[in-house]
């Protein structure tokens, strides 16, 4: 990896507020993962539900269809409901680009309330799980050996142990999804709506 940044993604309402919107099948909360073998950190037994541990999961349960109530905000390339980050097929080409056939990207038809077609979409479940923080650099203290407390220092990642991953979970950050720089700056580049991004140094 030859840049000196990663980047945690979140999320931003273009609109400038909540736009309603609800999963009209499917249960996130029943999503299960393919191999739960124990590995300490955030959801160390990969319980159903709690999704972005990192691994992969089943395709029962989860949804196929959304509604989306406005039509004057078209849905974003990236946002997120019930735990699930639902993104556009121009996001999935840059990952599939950039870390082809590592990740799941299951198809979500996304319909606005009378029906009508809105956008096809994707549940986004990325499916590394490392430990990438610089133990040698970071200032941040490990809580009872499961989790970084970002408010007690700075998180700094480690260039080796990332390696040559663009995507990952990092199993002691919780909310631990980052992007490589080339991700990151591709998403920019194409003008994705919804993302906002906090970079951190690698070292």
């Amino acid at each position: 990896m030859s840049n000196d940044l990663v980047w945690a993604m979140g999320r931003k309402e273009e609109a400038g507020f909540l736009v309603e919107r609800e999963f009209l099948d499917g249960d996130p909360r029943k999503i299960e993962y393919v191999d739960t073998t124990l590995d300490m950190g955030d959801n160390p037994l990969f319980e159903a539900g709690r999704m972005y541990a990192g691994r992969e999961v089943k395709p029962e349960h989860i949804p196929t269809k959304m509604m989306w109530s406005s039509k004057k905000h078209r849905p974003y390339d990236v946002f997120m409901q019930r735990g699930l980050i639902l993104v556009s097929q121009e996001f999935k080409d840059i990952v599939e680009k950039l870390e082809p056939s590592t990740h799941q990207f299951f198809p979500i038809e996304v319909v606005y309330k009378d029906g009508s077609h809105a956008r096809p979409m994707y549940f986004f479940n990325v499916c590394v799980r490392l430990d990438t923080m610089n133990r040698a650099h970071a200032t941040a203290k490990m809580l009872h050996g499961i989790s970084w407390d970002p408010s007690s220092g700075e998180f700094i990642f480690s260039k080796d142990q990332i390696g040559s991953r663009k995507v990952w979970i990092d199993k002691h950050v919780i909310h631990g999804l980052f992007f490589s720089n080339d991700i990151k700056t591709e998403i920019e580049k194409e003008k994705l709506t919804g993302a906002a991004f906090n970079g951190f140094p690698v070292f």
